[in-house]
């Protein structure tokens, strides 16, 4: 009878344990989740003012571009160039705001992360728009201030547009995922509100899957 008595007990208890577990995994994935849609829809706002700034700022460029009539080739190709990769950079924002919409937090816990996943190595993709920077150093030339600056235009206006050039290329090539064990790409990278919020949001799943495991 005793043992009888002491195994019931042990089942009752384990019954117990089991519930509290389940309730606290349900409080975890709640609490998580919920911290995870906080940080997106605060990007996905954020990103929706990038995408209405972006668009002021490539209607104006094109009234610039408009304006020269092409007089100006140095200032043509400079603000052609600029604004090729701004409306790209709108085009891929909009895109990141449809994806966040769409996760469902909902679902499971791997789909959300893969979603995410999605996310993060998109928004890597964005360094591409250090890639103009050159241009804004080159949409003020023009073949009057290239003859009167003379030697100057050479040795200060080239070196100036070729460094900027370099610095472009370099910061294209180490801001990315594989590079984040460098202190200073980590820290430059979480620095960004757009790159940190899915970084915290992904934190937040994968502390779920942690609890689950262990």
């Amino acid at each position: 009878m005793e043992d009888i008595t002491l195994k019931q007990l042990w089942k009752a208890q384990d019954e117990k344990l089991e519930k509290t577990m389940k309730l606290n995994l349900y409080l975890l994935e709640s609490l998580q989740k919920q911290k995870a849609e906080s940080k997106l829809n605060s990007l996905a706002r954020f990103k929706g003012w990038a995408v209405a700034l972006g668009i002021v700022w490539v209607l104006f460029l094109g009234l610039l571009l408009y304006g020269n009539q092409l007089q100006n080739i140095y200032f043509t190709v400079s603000v052609g160039m600029i604004l090729l990769f701004n409306i790209a950079a709108i085009i891929i924002y909009a895109r990141h705001i449809m994806l966040i919409r769409e996760l469902d937090y909902s679902a499971t816990i791997t789909g959300t992360q893969q979603k995410l996943s999605r996310l993060q190595s998109s928004t890597f993709n964005l360094r591409f728009l250090f890639l103009q920077t050159p241009f804004y150093t080159t949409w003020f030339w023009s073949e009057g201030m290239i003859k009167d600056a003379g030697l100057n235009f050479w040795f200060i206006s080239v070196p100036i547009t070729l460094a900027f050039t370099v610095l472009a290329i370099w910061l294209y090539k180490n801001l990315t995922l594989k590079k984040m064990h460098k202190k200073w790409v980590r820290k430059l990278i979480y620095s960004t509100p757009e790159h940190s919020s899915v970084f915290k949001a992904i934190d937040f799943l994968n502390e779920i899957e942690e609890f689950k495991k262990g």
